[in-house]
């Protein structure tokens, strides 16, 4: 499938927005992944992809919202069950909260702090669910942006002369390695 017809590219829209569903409550790979393997050939399409995956990740946050807030302590139980979180990472949630709810997930995006702590976080705390998705819009976009951004820059425009095979490759080695040292440091 070419990402340049219109079937292909409403698939690839999908897909980030389901991503951005699925990481915001139990999946531990960021949309950033596959961002940054569209930017590889488009700038347009990875924004309108990241636009997709931070819609995708408001609807996540908001069923989680809404579990955390019927069910606390089964929520508090998905997240210690998820790859990559520790109660060493939840604790530092709420210190990163503290700071403020819109301050803190932009920090907590920035640092790869996963956004489901901060919807956990924000139920149990009693934060509604208008709220969190009027703080989780900017701090998410942000982030997906940044992403497709970085990406779009080194792949195609200073690595831009290699083949795309290679580009591919070298991205795949690159997530690989990210994703080794990350769970190396947080825990499986």
């Amino acid at each position: 499938m070419r990402l340049g017809n219109s079937r292909g590219n409403r698939l690839v829209t999908l897909g980030a927005a389901l991503w951005g569903l699925a990481e915001a409550t139990v999946f531990f790979i960021v949309p950033d992944v596959l961002l940054s393997f569209i930017a590889q050939v488009s700038l347009k399409r990875t924004l309108v992809a990241a636009l997709a995956a931070g819609a995708g990740a408001m609807a996540g946050g908001a069923l989680l919202h809404s579990f955390a807030s019927a069910d606390p302590q089964a929520a508090q139980a998905l997240l210690l069950n998820v790859p990559g979180i520790s109660p060493e990472l939840v604790a530092r949630v709420a210190g990163l909260i503290e700071g403020g709810l819109l301050a803190g997930m932009v920090a907590g995006s920035l640092s790869g702090t996963p956004y489901k702590i901060f919807v956990v976080d924000a139920a149990l705390a009693g934060v509604p669910l208008w709220t969190l998705v009027l703080v989780s819009l900017p701090a998410r976009l942000l982030r997906f942006a940044l992403a497709a951004l970085a990406s779009w820059l080194i792949f195609n425009r200073l690595l831009g002369h290699l083949a795309l095979r290679t580009r591919r490759w070298m991205l795949a080695g690159f997530w690989l390695a990210f994703y080794a040292g990350y769970f190396a440091a947080m825990g499986w």
